[in-house]
């Protein structure tokens, strides 16, 4: 609390700074913590609102899994967490406008991120260790949602925009809308969505059962499968010469059915199995999220600009069964989070330099019937510094961060109060080899303070199938990277290349041990272990454009593969296979249309904890979009849009419940977008 309390105190200080403020030329600041783009930040996705938008609405995980090093790790089609380049869970951040998400999606496989996705402005997605310029312990690397409910400059006139959509998959429907303007010199911006999926339809036999002898009715639908969401966020911000400052709040309610929980109901000695009515697992989610970002310009040989921001986060995640024998019972998730902090321009002509300053509480609950957990406080304190310079022949990046985390909570009857100090850092090159080549080669060493799942964890998770047990000892992840990068375009042809070999010491996972626990539902123990690893993986895309009919075609062919292994020679679990995507895309006018297939190579190098072996697949996507001219609207556009046009039986290898939960089938949907 004694760190909160300092670092409140500096943002008062510098809340103060404009009153003495003079008048200096703008700056342009950009959604990234440094407004600059750097080598040091390659590689990376950057993915429009439109583009996004594509093919309906997904959720976060499933929005970006096409993309090279990018996967999706599912637990139905609500919930998708990202996977970049084999690492998922704690080591990848999940952010909106630079600010980590505070939720309960680390907790359990079954729990979504709750990011609204309605009228953003991009996605960004940053992979490797270059992340910790974003956020601690992000070995894997970052997904930063920028949206303008705290915009930075001035909106230049009132815009409206109207959205429908409806998919046939899960008979479901989206609707949305949103304002911005700028009024009286308060830029003031709205959005609404209201999301309602019925079960969505799968494939025939598409659901493997893993109990012998299992006879159940196939059905083309998977049940508890639906979900309703309503999120809106509201935003108010002045922009002056100054700078700028701004408040934003954001709602986001959840009420969507887990598809499998894993309750298998026990059989009475003598009496064989027995019919129990039909139960239905069912989580609801209340998130309200205030933020206050502000940037400062001063008229200083020094210091250039302050940046800070202050969040608070309260969270509530329940589950409740509904019918069947353990009817009314439910789990209460919570989580209350503080974050602020302050980044400092301290640029000059020759050089940018940035010094960023954060500190982050947060209080993290289970409360009834799977209270696997005890009450656990984190405290996050960061110091970092980043540094850029252009020579002649190269550019040179530099980012150093001290990260000081402590966790305090008890196993049983034991408390525990633990910290963890680390130090990461990012050196990175960029080389023009000629004016259609670009080299870049980055080195990175990461540090990851274990989650409070794998610390604490203490207790049957059904949603896994397991009764899990943390270790309150574990050391840090200590990760270390380099990456090697190729980029060419000669105006005829373009393409890039990148190699990595990620060393990973204390890599955190979960090991069954085969022997049951002696709680009610007597799943098997698993534990949280370590074990040296190290994940090498590349990347690969080659594309072109030309003059085609009356329009412009573009094609682009990837390949993306990442191999993860012990230095044992034993496999890491849920390691992703490898992938080849191929994009078409035609452009004329005011229509466009798109046609993507990944084909997902089979996976026959599995791990421990429950890992199996995942056929291939092919996923057909295509959409189609044309801006219609009406009087009084601006834009007028309707989107057809196809999912999985083969139909097949598709499943993310590295999801829990790959199995018993595949993909959608085939989904046709329309959509229409109206801009005022």
């Amino acid at each position: 609390m004694k760190k909160f309390t300092k670092m409140l105190t500096l943002l008062g200080i510098v809340a103060m700074i404009p009153a003495f403020a003079q008048d200096i030329e703008d700056v342009v600041v950009t959604s990234s913590i440094l407004g600059t783009k750097s080598q040091i930040e390659n590689p990376i996705h950057v993915i429009d609102e439109e583009t996004l938008n594509k093919s309906g609405s997904h959720s976060i995980g499933e929005s970006i899994d096409n993309l090279l090093g990018v996967t999706n790790t599912d637990f139905g089609s609500i919930v998708g967490q990202p996977v970049i380049r084999g690492l998922s869970g704690a080591r990848v951040k999940v952010l909106e406008n630079g600010l980590v998400n505070r939720d309960v999606s680390g907790i359990g496989a079954d729990h979504p991120i709750d990011i609204d996705l309605n009228n953003i402005q991009q996605v960004e997605i940053v992979r490797g260790p270059s992340s910790l310029l974003y956020s601690n312990g992000a070995l894997g690397g970052i997904v930063n949602v920028v949206d303008n409910t705290i915009t930075q400059e001035d909106f230049s006139e009132q815009e409206i925009k109207l959205g429908f959509e409806h998919n046939s998959v899960s008979d479901g429907d989206v609707h949305n809308i949103s304002f911005s303007d700028n009024i009286e010199g308060l830029n003031v911006s709205l959005a609404y969505k209201h999301q309602n999926f019925n079960n969505f339809e799968i494939p025939d036999e598409a659901v493997i059962h893993e109990e012998e002898g299992h006879e159940e009715e196939e059905k083309d639908y998977l049940e508890n499968s639906d979900a309703k969401i309503a999120a809106y966020k509201t935003g108010v911000s002045i922009v002056e010469d100054w700078g700028y400052f701004g408040v934003s709040f954001k709602n986001i309610e959840n009420v969507y059915g887990i598809p499998f929980h894993g309750e298998h109901e026990e059989e009475e000695e003598g009496h064989g199995e027995e019919e129990h009515e039909e139960e239905r697992i069912e989580s609801s989610t209340d998130s309200d999220t205030t933020n206050i970002k502000g940037a400062y310009k001063i008229a200083s040989d020094f210091i250039n600009q302050i940046d800070y921001f202050y969040s608070d986060t309260d969270y509530e995640l329940v589950e409740l069964h509904i019918g069947g024998e353990h009817s009314g019972e439910k789990t209460t998730f919570l989580n209350d989070a503080q974050e602020l902090g302050a980044i400092l321009d301290l640029s000059n002509d020759a050089l940018t330099q940035k010094v960023v300053i954060r500190s982050m509480e947060e209080d993290t609950s289970i409360l009834g019937e799977e209270a696997f957990m005890e009450n656990v406080e984190s405290e996050e304190t960061s110091y970092g510094y980043y540094l850029s310079r252009e020579f002649s022949n190269f550019d040179l990046d530099f980012g150093i961060r001290r990260d000081e985390v402590n966790r305090k909570s008890k196993v049983g009857s034991t408390a525990y109060d633990k910290d963890f100090n680390s130090t990461s850092y990012v050196l990175g090159f960029g080389f023009d080899l000629s004016s259609t080549t670009d080299l870049s080669l980055s080195f990175g060493s990461v540090e990851r303070a274990p989650s409070s799942v794998e610390m604490f964890m203490n207790g049957e998770h059904a949603a896994v199938q397991r009764d899990e047990r943390g270790n309150p000892n574990m050391q840090a992840e200590e990760a270390q990277n380099i990456d090697l990068g190729l980029s060419f375009d000669n105006d005829v042809i373009y393409g890039s290349i990148n190699f990595y070999q990620n060393e990973v010491d204390n890599y955190i996972y979960r090991k069954d041990t085969g022997v049951k626990g002696t709680g009610e539902m007597k799943l098997e123990i698993a534990n949280f272990v370590q074990k040296d690893a190290e994940l090498d993986g590349y990347e690969i895309q080659v594309g072109t454009e030309f003059d085609f009919l009356n329009g412009n075609l573009g094609v682009t062919i990837g390949r993306d593969s990442v191999d993860g292994t012990f230095t044992d020679g034993s496999n890491i679990p849920r390691i992703v296979p490898a992938r080849d995507i191929y994009t078409l895309s035609y452009t004329e006018d005011n229509l466009s249309v798109d046609i993507d297939l990944i084909e997902v190579n089979a996976q026959p190098d599995f791990g421990s904890d429950g890992d199996s072996f995942t056929a291939g697949f092919e996923l057909l996507d295509l959409s189609i979009s044309r801006s219609f001219p009406v009087e009084g609207v601006e834009d007028f556009k309707v989107v057809l849009f196809a999912n999985n046009l083969l139909d097949e039986i598709a499943r993310n290898h590295s999801s829990t419940v790959k199995n018993e939960v595949p993909l959608p089938g085939k989904n046709l949907g329309i959509g229409f977008r109206v801009t005022l």
